[in-house]
């Protein structure tokens, strides 16, 4: 065994050198000081060891052996971390697991992780509910973006899109938890629910028994899910749906009434499907998309989101109750809610306090490049050097590289020098230094390394500073990595997790710790971990 203190070089040890010493002497006095002291050192070093240290689960066998008859994931869209702690006071008492209130009870009753992150470079809609389902990264589940320019078709393509069914998750290039669920236990259920596609798609993944979500005023699926018409309460409920008036994005701003019909849409499937009533264990994803509209259109700190967030509380909470008569109480239940990214300020917001904010003015910048490169190579002809830029992803024209003998890289690299002169660009990656593995230091390398797909995002890809943003249709994007975009709440409820309040919490830990709840293995691609420090 290791010795704690080395023996003297006489021979003698530290304790005899102690007795032989006078009593009440310097030498006495210092050694017992030092004995104390060390003696501290070690009572403190086992203290952090036992307390500070994660532990090992603490569920019994009999515990783990009882999967959760339901697991309900509910995403809110452009949820950003601090809607749960700015409006708190506001929200509707907490209740009990007989009559659960909204937030406040998932708050009080959940393991709550108030700021769990993405790690991706731009955070958006698609991938993020991506990778909710998945717990991989971009790199790994095959896209970073909602839509992307496709270098063979000359268009642009959506990351739902299908040639065969039109829309399904064939961009998806791995499983979700569901999917690995259904692959063992083909009787349990897995629906997923939303107004927007690529949220339904990518929740519900490749097996789901049917995902659902809005097209032009009216809920509907693909073929990939469901071959004919939609069951027959769907078809009910659309009845409903052409009687209403003030059905456009435009009306539905700052509304709560997407969220009561995708509420609705949860609940008409739990009672037809009796999901969590069978011996099977069942998954019901819901995505929510009131913030997104309100988000864009006026800024997360709006009067409007404050309101809104209050409508929400309550939808929810009747949801919970609903939840709570359906399966006889929730102790067969686990809930989780997160959201698929967050919003930076509007501009108006941090003109007069800084920093700097606006958008990038790309066609200025395109016209800078063109024309760099047309001094450094001579001109194009009739196809340009660029073929397109979205997302601050940029294209080049490889066909007209390749006829004029022109390396990419040196291509990449005139760009780049344009980009870095222009106000607002933060760093320049490109495909070539994707090749050669050369990122950008500190945190923004890591996103783009956990984000950029070769076959899909562009050879040149700006990384704009803070609070820039590229101009779109909206008046306020999310595009970033920075923490306004990728920090999001995750609340985990359920009979065997232990309320409190956590930190650390990656997005990509969702997925397997629900697949561990559910006892089976994780999504393909799972990159994160079990967040064992929940369980009782």
């Amino acid at each position: 065994m290791a010795q704690l203190c080395q023996s003297s070089p006489s021979g003698t040890s530290q304790e005899n050198r102690d007795i032989l010493a006078p009593a009440g002497s310097a030498v006495a006095n210092s050694a017992v000081f030092f004995k104390e002291a060390f003696m501290s050192r070690v009572l403190l070093a086992i203290f952090l060891i036992l307390f500070t240290t994660p532990r090992a689960f603490t569920l019994s066998s009999e515990e783990f052996a009882k999967p959760p008859r339901l697991v309900v994931v509910l995403v809110i869209d452009q949820f950003r971390s601090d809607y749960l702690t700015r409006f708190e006071k506001k929200f509707l008492p907490a209740g009990t697991a007989k009559n659960p209130g909204g937030f406040r009870f998932l708050m009080k009753e959940s393991a709550y992780f108030p700021f769990a992150e993405y790690d991706s470079f731009q955070n958006m809609t698609c991938p993020g509910h991506a990778t909710i389902a998945t717990g991989s990264r971009p790199v790994h589940f095959g896209f970073s973006t909602n839509a992307w320019y496709d270098d063979q078709t000359q268009k642009t393509s959506d990351c739902t899109e299908d040639s065969v069914y039109g829309q399904s998750p064939h961009f998806l290039r791995t499983t979700t938890f569901g999917d690995e669920l259904r692959l063992i236990s083909p009787l349990s259920k897995v629906f997923s629910v939303a107004l927007k596609a690529r949220a339904a798609i990518m929740l519900g993944g490749h097996r789901a028994n049917l995902a659902l979500w809005l097209k032009d005023g009216q809920i509907t699926t693909s073929d990939f899910y469901q071959k004919g018409k939609v069951p027959d309460w769907v078809t009910r409920l659309n009845e409903e749906l052409k009687k209403q008036t003030n059905t456009s994005e435009a009306d539905l701003v700052g509304s709560v009434r997407d969220t009561q019909l995708t509420f609705r849409m949860a609940t008409k499937i739990l009672e037809t499907e009796r999901l969590g009533r069978g011996a099977d264990p069942d998954v019901l994803l819901i995505s929510l998309s009131s913030h997104d509209l309100l988000g864009h259109a006026r800024g997360p700190n709006h009067r409007d989101m404050m309101d809104l967030t209050l409508a929400e509380d309550k939808a929810l909470a009747q949801f919970l109750k609903f939840l709570t008569k359906h399966m006889d109480g929730l102790s067969g239940v686990t809930i989780a809610v997160t959201g698929d990214h967050g919003i930076p300020p509007a501009e108006e917001e941090l003109r007069s306090t800084g920093p700097a904010a606006g958008d990038l003015d790309m066609n200025s910048i395109l016209a800078q490049a063109n024309r760099k490169l047309d001094e450094k190579f001579g001109a194009p002809g009739k196809s340009p050097w660029i073929l397109a830029a979205e997302g601050f992803h940029i294209h080049l024209n490889h066909p007209l590289m390749h006829a004029k003998k022109i390396s990419p890289a040196d291509v990449e690299n005139e760009i780049r020098q344009v980009l870095l002169r222009s106000e607002g660009v933060a760093d320049v990656f490109t495909r070539s230094d994707a090749e050669a593995r050369r990122f950008p230091p500190g945190f923004l390398g890591e996103q783009v390394k956990n984000s950029y797909v070769a076959d899909k995002d562009g050879d040149v890809l700006i990384i704009p500073r803070p609070f820039i943003s590229a101009k779109g249709p909206h008046v306020v994007n999310h595009i970033t990595g920075y923490s306004y975009d990728r920090s999001v709440p995750l609340l985990i409820f359920g009979p065997h997790i232990k309320p409190g309040v956590y930190s650390g919490a990656k997005v990509i830990d969702l997925a397997p710790t629900l697949s561990f709840m559910l006892r089976t293995i994780p999504p393909a691609t799972c990159e994160g971990k079990v967040r064992q420090e929940i369980f009782k």
